[in-house]
């Protein structure tokens, strides 16, 4: 792609739901954005790297099925593998699949949130949508806890609303909203 590295990283984690909110998300993006977008969505393997297919189908961006070690660019849309935590070496932000054993829900959001509060000089706007369980609250209250944005799907319009709940209950959301405002703030935001 040969497109700059992203000094703006969008992150999304979500679970059974997810897909047509992120389809959502990824159909509404413009041409070109100033940023990387990083999807943690549970599901198998085989199931997201068809996923990551149908994104690239219905969005303007490429989106690309992230596996092993995956360097950054802005204007793409990455889909998760597995499990993978972010990097930053010098100006470089890459993806890295690990094992882990935190969690039974797989990518694991919070293991992705959690790496990403690490970097250094990079914007974050992490997002947990739809989804059974907590993971991503953690990650999420890191995230905001070190001075990022961080948002939550609301109820009314989650098919699950358990993660968003979970991040909301611990302090992680500094807002909670519908998907249409969650599109919104994103296309705002890249």
């Amino acid at each position: 792609m040969n497109n700059p590295i992203p000094e703006k990283l969008i992150l999304i984690g979500a679970s059974t739901g997810g897909p047509g909110l992120i389809e959502s998300i990824a159909s509404s993006l413009p041409r070109k954005i100033d940023a990387a977008v990083v999807v943690a969505q549970h599901m198998d393997k085989i199931s997201l790297a068809s996923f990551a297919g149908r994104l690239g189908r219905i969005s303007a961006l490429p989106s690309l099925f992230a596996e092993g070690r995956v360097s950054l660019e802005k204007g793409a849309i990455y889909i998760l593998s597995d499990t993978a935590v972010l990097h930053k070496s010098g100006r470089e932000i890459y993806l890295e699949t690990v094992d882990c054993e935190d969690g039974f829900y797989h990518p694991t959001i919070d293991t992705l949130f959690l790496s990403a509060a690490d970097l250094e000089k990079v914007r974050i706007c992490a997002f947990v949508l739809s989804g059974i369980g907590s993971d991503g609250a953690r990650g999420l209250l890191k995230l905001k806890e070190r001075g990022h944005k961080t948002v939550v799907q609301d109820e009314s319009t989650s098919p699950v609303y358990g993660m968003p709940k979970a991040a909301a209950e611990l302090g992680a959301a500094q807002k909670i909203a519908p998907i249409w405002d969650i599109v919104e703030y994103i296309r705002r935001e890249v």
